[in-house]
């Protein structure tokens, strides 16, 4: 039994750098991103889009797709937004193409019940958005950060589903108010 149990203790331990190479490469690759869009939109009625509130009540609700390759940096796709008031009136839409990766922290894949390639982390990207003011003509553009964040693994504790969006030098959408996101391990 104790020659059992060293050959356990033994195996377990030379095994071990193996497994910690195998976890850490999983979060490396590429992957498909989902924030308020994509598969869950349809199948749960809180799942799109994703929304976000600012200090001053603002909102802002994104539907947005595309990819990244957390060992490059490559990031692309976008889709579309609303900025509403805090009572809700409709101040600006438009669009947000993602630019890059910035950072990426990998939280793991396959929960039971999901695929295997269903993978959860938090994504920070460069964005570039085009806002057509609500009543006007007007057009601004502005470039932002978008933080997408899937609990899916094992995130860090305080971590909350959902997106943030940074417009640089104009507003902050820093807390996560509703809808789904995702990751999907593509390569």
């Amino acid at each position: 039994m104790r020659r059992l149990v060293l050959l356990a203790s033994t195996l377990s331990l030379l095994l071990l750098p193996g497994i910690q190479a195998a976890y850490a490469n999983a979060g490396s690759g590429t992957f498909s991103w989902e924030a308020g869009a994509g598969i869950f939109c349809g199948v749960e009625e809180t799942a799109c889009p994703d929304i976000a509130r600012a200090s001053n009540g603002d909102t802002i609700a994104v539907r947005a797709q595309g990819d990244l390759n957390s060992t490059t940096g490559a990031a692309s796709g976008g889709g579309t937004f609303e900025h509403r008031n805090s009572t809700g009136t409709l101040l600006a839409s438009g669009t947000l193409t993602a630019n890059r990766l910035l950072a990426f922290s990998f939280y793991g894949c396959g929960e039971v019940g999901l695929p295997s390639n269903f993978c959860g982390g938090r994504a920070a990207l460069a964005v570039h958005l085009v806002a057509h003011l609500s009543g006007s003509t007007a057009t601004v553009e502005a470039d932002g950060i978008l933080q997408v964040d899937c609990l899916i693994g094992h995130p860090p504790g305080g971590a909350n589903e959902g997106i943030r969006l940074n417009v640089e030098d104009l507003i902050n959408f820093n807390k996560s108010v509703g809808g789904d996101t995702l990751f999907i391990k593509t390569s």
